[in-house]
């Protein structure tokens, strides 16, 4: 309460009007005196100047030598009583007329006159001098005037009491504090309507300055005047605009750039300057988890990370002579790190942003994910071996069938009959790996030849698996065939599409026992939008860890299970990417010991482009 602005206007005012009443009393109240005072000197220096008619008298009187008259003092009191008006002699103000030792002979009030003490002015006048003087802040106002006679000598003496001139300053007194209660109380009621004229818009802007500090940017501050205060609420609401202005572009920058490191597959992590995270997006809190208030979080993601990086007060150091890193403008990059399954290039630099008002710095990490890079890297070297080694297999049978028959001349004509058959059949298979590898580098580079055509699947289906007849009575294998009635034609390259099934069927007879038993289902699903053709045996399955490398180049089951089937190893490889070049799919349901079952989904409008 003591601190309010009320309180404080009130207090002031009050001080104000004490201070003028008791100035303006003080001055009134001398003013007074002084006046007494003058008036009393100035009224006896024209009685008893010389050429006062009373002066003139009393001299007059004084020089008489007629034996007959009273005393020289009885006959200055008779002048002086006839004078009383014009000296203003009154209950408060006497005459006396003194010996020269300053004792009363004759005065107006005896009584007073007994009490008579000798002052300046009498000791004066006594002296045989004419100058009264003013004494300062005495209780009364004197004046006596030497008188010489024949034979006797005295002075007429004027005291004042002043009492009349204190009683008018009591009365002065009590008006100005009867003056000063009712300033008290027009004041009070003065500062209340003035401190509220002040207080409510400062409450008001003061409960404006709450709202915006909490981020309410709505409340608006009415303008009741045109004054200082008017024009201080009318800056307070231009700036609130600006600074919610201010503020929602801040949030909208802020907000894009969530989004956009969101967005972002690298992960981002930001650093204070102690280790602290500042900010992560998405991408990073899913591969790592760190405690944000903790210190030491930096540290342990150069651990997660294999950095050998050590962060001091002033500089950041390489802690391992060997670590291989490249150096950049603000910090370093790392590349091919491993976390877990995933291999990463990490990018280290340093930040600054501002904390409040305080200018800091800290440390930011990229961690660009290149796992599909490195597995690309890893199965092109892959490839390159398979494909070596792939070669190389039939390459050495044939060398050493021809060095056979070279080294032999009299080799029967039966083994070399068998020799020279076994260089014409590893050369075929030669053939295949290569027309194979010119199919899948084609499908890659994009530059494969297509040949669009509109026609009946089912009927296509049905045509290669009379083809297949041979192949399926070698092995004594029984084949089902059912194609769903009203089948939609299909718009896309046939040879392929038939490359495919025919790649697919051929599969299901290799790893069928003899006497197995090979189902063909063709369907339309996705509301017609797609055709299924559905191949199922009973043959030996596939082991689950392997289903999911099969449409990888070169790779092959256990060869146990598949010695006998030979095949380069690029058939369902050229198949998958087939399929997946006319916007369909590809998929495998198996169990070991239980058969195989391939989806083959073709959309009924292919997305290619005739050649």
């Amino acid at each position: 309460m003591f601190k309010s602005l009320y309180f404080k206007i009130v207090v002031i005012l009050l001080i104000f009007v004490v201070a003028v009443m008791c100035v303006v009393g003080a001055i009134l109240m001398n003013g007074v005196t002084s006046f007494y005072v003058n008036d009393f000197y100035n009224q006896m220096k024209e009685c008893f100047s010389e050429d006062s008619i009373m002066v003139e008298e009393l001299y007059s009187s004084a020089a008489s030598d007629d034996s007959r008259q009273d005393s020289l003092a009885y006959r200055m009191k008779t002048i002086l009583s006839s004078y009383g008006s014009v000296l203003g002699i009154d209950p408060y103000r006497n005459y006396y007329v003194l010996n020269m030792n300053g004792e009363m002979l004759q005065g107006s009030d005896a009584n007073l006159g007994a009490q008579l003490i000798v002052t300046p002015n009498i000791l004066s006048a006594i002296s045989h001098g004419s100058e009264n003087r003013v004494v300062s802040g005495s209780e009364y106002a004197d004046w006596a005037y030497y008188i010489a006679g024949e034979d006797e000598e005295c002075v007429i003496y004027i005291k004042d009491s002043l009492d009349e001139m204190r009683q008018l300053n009591q009365v002065l007194f009590s008006i100005i504090l009867q003056a000063m209660m009712i300033g008290i109380v027009i004041a009070i009621v003065l500062s209340f309507f003035l401190a509220k004229s002040i207080s409510s818009p400062l409450q008001s802007l003061t409960k404006g300055a709450q709202l915006v500090a909490a981020g309410e940017f709505s409340y608006e501050i009415d303008i009741h005047s045109e004054d200082e205060i008017g024009i201080l609420t009318h800056n307070f609401n231009y700036m609130k605009d600006r600074l919610k202005a201010t503020l929602d572009a801040v949030d909208g920058e802020r907000e894009k750039l969530e989004t956009v490191l969101s967005c972002i597959r690298d992960g981002v992590i930001a650093f204070t300057a102690d280790g602290r995270v500042l900010h992560s997006n998405s991408s990073a809190d899913e591969r790592f988890s760190f405690d944000k208030n903790d210190k030491g979080a930096l540290e342990e993601c150069f651990d997660l990370l294999d950095i050998p990086l050590v962060v001091t007060d002033n500089s950041i150091k390489v802690s391992s002579p060997d670590a291989l890193f490249e150096r950049t403008k603000d910090g370093f990059i790392f590349h091919d790190k491993m976390v877990g399954d995933r291999v990463y290039d990490v990018n280290f630099g340093i930040i600054k942003y501002y904390s409040g008002n305080k200018k800091s710095f800290g440390f930011i990490i990229v961690m660009h994910d290149v796992t599909a890079r490195y597995e690309l890297d890893e199965s092109r070297r892959e490839f390159v071996a398979n494909v070596s080694h792939e070669l190389r297999t039939p390459l050495t049978s044939i060398m050493g069938a021809a060095e056979t028959v070279v080294n032999d001349p009299e080799m029967d004509e039966e083994m070399r009959v068998y020799f020279l058959e076994m260089v014409m059949t590893e050369s075929e298979r030669m053939m295949r790996i290569v027309s194979d590898l010119l199919v899948l580098s084609r499908l890659d580079n994009k530059r494969t030849s297509w040949s669009i055509e509109t026609f009946d699947i089912g009927e296509s289906v049905r045509r290669l698996c009379d083809v297949m007849r041979t192949d399926l009575d070698a092995h004594n294998h029984e084949l089902v065939f059912e194609a769903e009635e009203g089948l939609p034609e299909i718009t896309a390259d046939r040879q392929r599409i038939e490359q495919v099934i025919i790649n697919v069927i051929s599969n299901a007879i290799k790893y069928t026992p003899d006497g197995g038993r090979i189902a063909v289902e063709v369907s339309a699903i996705s509301e017609g939008s797609f055709v299924q053709v559905k191949v199922a045996d009973n043959g030996v399955g596939i082991p689950k860890e392997d289903i999911a490398h099969l449409f990888e180049r070169f790779y092959r089951v256990e060869k146990s299970r598949t010695s006998d089937a030979g095949g380069t190893g690029l058939g369902l490889a050229i198949a998958k990417e087939l399929i997946d070049a006319h916007g369909g799919s590809i998929r495998i349901e198996s169990a070991v010991d239980e058969g195989t079952v391939m989806y083959i989904e073709i959309p009924v409008e292919c997305r290619l482009k005739s050649a």
